[in-house]
């Protein structure tokens, strides 16, 4: 008997990791052109070029897993199914429980996981992402700089190096743009510094020519100096509907406003969509003795982008309070339980393989 279940729990099984790599693949290169352009814009390291293609993967895994869990469940009971395989467990007596039994250990396993990346992976990651744009936010980042490439900072900074010098600049030129003047910085040498109160302060040292362009009839500024600082306060941190992402549970739980019950039932729902979506596969795994399994594939397909839509649309209704609370997200997998669980039990007494 043993033997039977964890045969039918490797052919089963066996799709859903093959799905589930073939999801994390395109989710990479659909992520990887992205972050790769705005790395090479921004002056990223390789190493958080890296850091962010894995947190930004690792945040969508509560998505792609049971997602490849619901496709692979089809394919793998279809391939069954096409060998006659199905057909014989039934002939001795087995059939749709025995099938069921050998799924359940790997089905509660598979929404462990997804448990634990909803509650402790997705705020650290988030956190971790927020703390990087904040940084690659920064007006100016010395840093980032390429000697013998101008970098942009954002619409306010422009600079230019000839060579570094460890933390420091050699042979420079900064244009900082302001509403009402634009100054012309150039020095032998640039360095930054942070204060306690969280503000920069660029210092030029070494020759310091300044040349202020003011608009309108003003007449433009020149001096020369051997030492001039300019400071300048960070853009703040991400706004609170952001930050509700990188709350812990316990932070989470103190909110009862929409902004943060979304984001509490998104997690709370990430595992049970494991389980119902793993319910839908067995529920759409019955091949009909004339049509290919391709039809089911597409419908898993189908399913899996219309059940993640709702669930994003009613997030957002949640989050503006358009909708109740309770059921609020619950209402899409209890939908899926409703109408596939119906299905399942009545195709299981019509004809063909009995799953």
């Amino acid at each position: 008997m043993l033997i039977i279940e964890r045969y039918l729990a490797r052919e089963i099984l066996r799709p859903v990791t093959a799905v589930g790599l073939l999801l994390v693949t395109v989710v990479l290169i659909f992520y990887a052109g992205d972050i790769l352009a705005r790395a090479a814009g921004e002056g990223m390291p390789a190493g958080q070029v890296a850091h962010l293609m894995v947190l930004r993967l690792g945040l969508f895994l509560d998505v792609l897993i049971p997602v490849a869990l619901l496709i692979g469940i089809v394919v793998g009971l279809g391939r069954l199914q096409s060998y006659q395989e199905v057909t014989a467990l039934a002939a001795t007596g087995g059939g749709r429980r025995r099938i069921i039994r050998a799924l359940t250990g790997a089905v509660l396993l598979v929404a462990l996981v997804v448990a634990l990346l909803s509650i402790l992976f997705r705020p650290w990651g988030y956190a971790e992402i927020y703390r990087m744009e904040a940084d690659l936010a920064m007006q100016l980042n010395l840093d980032r700089v390429e000697p013998g490439r101008f970098q942009v900072g954002d619409a306010q900074w422009l600079i230019h190096a000839g060579q570094r010098d460890g933390e420091a600049l050699i042979d420079v030129m900064v244009h900082q743009r302001l509403p009402e003047a634009s100054t012309v910085l150039r020095s032998q040498r640039l360095w930054q510094e942070s204060a306690t109160d969280g503000s920069q302060r660029l210092i030029f040292s070494g020759d310091v020519r300044i040349h202020r362009l003011t608009p309108g009839d003003d007449p433009d500024v020149s001096g020369r100096l051997e030492r001039f600082e300019v400071q300048f306060t960070p853009p703040p941190p991400p706004e609170r509907t952001r930050l509700r992402r990188a709350l812990p549970m316990d932070e989470l739980l103190a909110y009862d406003d929409g902004v943060h019950l979304a984001e509490l039932q998104w997690r709370a729902v990430s595992p049970l969509t494991v389980l119902v979506l793993a319910l839908a596969g067995l529920a759409m795994a019955r091949i009909h003795p004339r049509h290919g399994q391709s039809t089911r594939v597409l419908g898993a397909t189908l399913l899996a982008t219309l059940y993640f839509s709702l669930l994003g649309m009613l997030t957002n209704w949640l989050e503006a309070e358009r909708v109740a609370a309770w059921p609020g997200l619950f209402l899409v997998p209890a939908g899926v339980v409703v109408v596939f669980g119906m299905r399942y039990l009545f195709t299981s007494r019509g004809p063909g393989p009995p799953l």
